[in-house]
């Protein structure tokens, strides 16, 4: 992986004199050609500072990587110097991606035109920390906590939505969201799930993602009791829109999977009373009744299933290997 010291793909390996007002040879290059030209250099500099999102204007870019201020004049910095590790990274990168050109994808035997290149745009797109959105904020997480998250991710989504930086679709953030639920940070899970209805007010699974949420705590601090009657408020509030029986679905897994089979089912039979046309919440229920060691009432319901949807192949080929299971 490409690490934030390391951003640099070839925009600084290449310890160069100035770019407009050089005249001698270029000094200190290890990865370019010692001949290289001045309007190869340009263009190899010009064409990182884009991938890099680094500003062009008066070279600003070009200190990322090199020795300079922006208050001196351009022939006053040290280009040649080795005193930034981001350079010295740079170089590591700019081998990497010649070796991934030259070698791996020029070996391959079939490619589309125009062939694909690898350059720093291809991983940084417009950005100089490579690393994906979850774990960029995860990282910040971890180190300052959920306010600080959610603020970096506001300045991200301010700076770079719509482009290809990042990807701000809902689901990043939710998985963030389970992540922390997951670890018990209920608190800050709840917190990120407002955060991502806030960008996203009209989607149903940012709703539910929340809503998940805070039945889920109900249950771990009241009991399955309350979580289902503020299920019901829920589904009565200027919200109810978007609750659906993905809703205590999703309940009921996530406390099967905490070894809390008896109230899942529970979430269960709530789920197909509320929703009795729906198969998920069908299935939902026979499959956990057969975790409880129940062989009869899930064939029974894929049976009954099946007679109101004669057609409906899932339910059919869930009935055959049910049956096929009791016989072994």
């Amino acid at each position: 992986m490409v690490h934030r010291s390391g951003v640099i793909a070839v925009l600084v390996a290449l310890s160069a004199t100035p770019l407009l007002a050089q005249e001698a040879r270029f000094e200190n290059l290890q990865v370019l050609r010692a001949d290289v030209s001045r309007a190869d250099l340009n263009r190899v500099m010009l064409d990182d500072l884009t991938g890099l999102g680094l500003p062009r204007r008066q070279n600003e870019g070009c200190l990322y990587c090199h020795v300079g201020n922006m208050e001196d004049a351009v022939d006053t910095w040290d280009f040649a110097s080795d005193d930034k590790p981001a350079k010295q990274t740079a170089r590591v990168m700019m081998r990497m991606v010649r070796e991934i050109n030259d070698r791996h994808l020029a070996g391959l035997a079939k490619r589309v035109a125009p062939r694909l290149r690898v350059t720093c745009q291809t991983c940084h797109a417009g950005r100089t920390d490579p690393r994906p959105l979850a774990d960029v904020l995860w990282a910040t997480y971890e180190q300052d906590g959920i306010e600080a998250a959610i603020a970096r991710y506001g300045e991200l989504r301010t700076r770079y939505f719509g482009g290809d930086a990042y990807d701000f679709r809902v689901g990043v953030l939710l998985g963030l969201v389970g992540r922390m639920a997951s670890a018990g940070a209920h608190a800050d899970a709840l917190a990120l799930a407002g955060a991502n209805l806030e960008s996203y007010p009209d989607s149903p699974v940012a709703h539910q993602s929340r809503m998940l949420l805070i039945l889920d705590q109900l249950v771990i601090e009241r009991g399955i009791g309350d979580a289902l009657a503020e299920f019901q408020r829920l589904r009565a509030s200027e919200n109810g829109r978007y609750v659906s029986p993905a809703l205590l679905d999703g309940l009921g897994w996530r406390l099967a999977r905490r070894d809390r089979l008896d109230v899942a089912l529970q979430v269960f039979e709530r789920n197909l009373s509320v929703y009795p046309d729906q198969y998920v919440p069908m299935e939902s229920l026979a499959d956990g009744l057969w975790q409880s060691g129940d062989r009869e009432r899930p064939i029974e319901m894929f049976e009954e299933w099946l007679e109101r949807h004669p057609d409906h192949a899932m339910a059919r080929r869930r009935l055959t290997n049910l049956r096929e299971r009791v016989r072994r």
